[in-house]
């Protein structure tokens, strides 16, 4: 199996302008990884605008992979920002 970089990416909730975001992972696959292999991820949204400190989980849920050009075994994956259920697009989605 190979160690892939995954960099998810997403837009935050500042406003009038968005900024992107990114966080890595490492993880193993047997190839580069399909969209169907690569697992929602939470973090802390008060970071980023889009949510309040008591109440801060967002899911990024990954709608986009390709590779990335500039590292050896990295992905790009484009993600959308969720609520904590995984499932509700978070209000500051644009698309």
């Amino acid at each position: 199996m190979t160690k892939y970089k995954l960099e998810y990416i997403w837009l935050d909730g500042y406003t009038p302008v968005p900024n992107l975001r990114g966080k890595t992972q490492i993880k193993e696959f047997d190839a580069f990884p399909t969209l169907e292999q690569l697992p929602l991820w939470g973090f802390d949204g008060s970071s980023t605008m889009q949510a309040e400190g008591r109440s801060s989980d967002c899911v990024l849920k990954p709608v986009s992979v390709y590779p990335d050009p500039a590292r050896t075994n990295g992905v790009l994956v484009m993600c959308e920002v969720m609520m904590p259920d995984g499932v509700t697009p978070h209000e500051s989605n644009a698309r």
